[in-house]
């Protein structure tokens, strides 16, 4: 049975275990501590759930732990599940009816990566004031989309090029740790932007301790490019997905 828990040193080793592939679920502890923590051994876990609102977090090489997860979700209602292992997003999709799914590739950058002298543009954090333009040009825009950009900016790093007090190309910093929301305004593109952002951004996670990482949707022709040529190694596959049980409508 499963069993709320608050963070912990246990937990948090449990998880380094497997470390790359539960960066984001660290990440989300760290950032989000009204996040839902459940384990079936507080003192002694073999998998980890955790819920932050419609997404869940999961980690476990345990199939009896993710038969108590799959059973947990047993009301109507959608559900989702953030940049969970391939594997384990399989055994979990296999008992549901999948509302939507995005594949994707985990890369990170290891600390011998990191090459400064590939920056050839000055960089900076990100205004307050941006916020509304970032969210303006965000692929994922929506009602609330404003507010957790203005928390990413707000409390943890993000990178951007400035040109005549214009924002150009930015990368932020998601709850979960991941880099994300990179962009480039067209008429600024083709300048090195991009490679300056993104290795600024992963030098300042570094700074912190932190492992760099992202997900790129599979398909993305052009992030995988851009993450290789700035030191980033592809580790594995994680799905983003929903799940949709019963008559949710009804």
């Amino acid at each position: 049975m499963l069993t709320r828990t608050e963070s912990s040193k246990i937990i948090t080793e449990f998880l380094k275990k497997d470390l790359l592939i539960n960066l984001n679920i660290l990440g989300v502890i760290e950032n989000r501590p009204e996040a839902e923590i459940y384990v079936d051994n507080p003192q002694d876990p073999t998998g980890i759930l955790v819920n932050k609102g419609y997404m869940n977090y999961l980690y476990s090489k345990n199939s009896s732990f993710l038969e108590e997860v799959i059973e947990r979700f047993n009301k109507d209602g959608y559900y989702g599940f953030a940049g969970i292992d391939r594997s384990i997003a399989d055994s979990i999709r296999e008992h549901y009816e999948v509302d939507w799914c995005n594949p994707c590739t985990l890369y990170y950058l290891p600390k011998e990566n990191l090459d400064l002298t590939r920056i050839k543009n000055e960089v900076q954090s990100i205004d307050i004031k941006d916020a509304e333009t970032i969210d303006y040009y965000y692929t994922f825009r929506g009602e609330n989309s404003i507010n957790f950009i203005k928390d990413d900016i707000q409390n943890r790093p993000s990178s951007a090029v400035y040109k005549d007090g214009e924002i150009v190309c930015w990368v932020l910093t998601h709850d979960d740790n991941s880099l994300g929301i990179m962009y480039t305004k067209e008429e600024h593109r083709r300048k090195g932007y991009a490679e300056d952002v993104t290795i600024d951004i992963a030098a300042k996670h570094i700074e912190k301790g932190n492992v760099p990482y992202l997900h790129i949707i599979e398909g993305n022709g052009m992030s995988p490019g851009l993450a290789k040529k700035c030191g980033f190694v592809e580790c594995g596959k994680v799905d983003w997905f929903g799940i949709r049980v019963g008559n949710p409508e009804e």
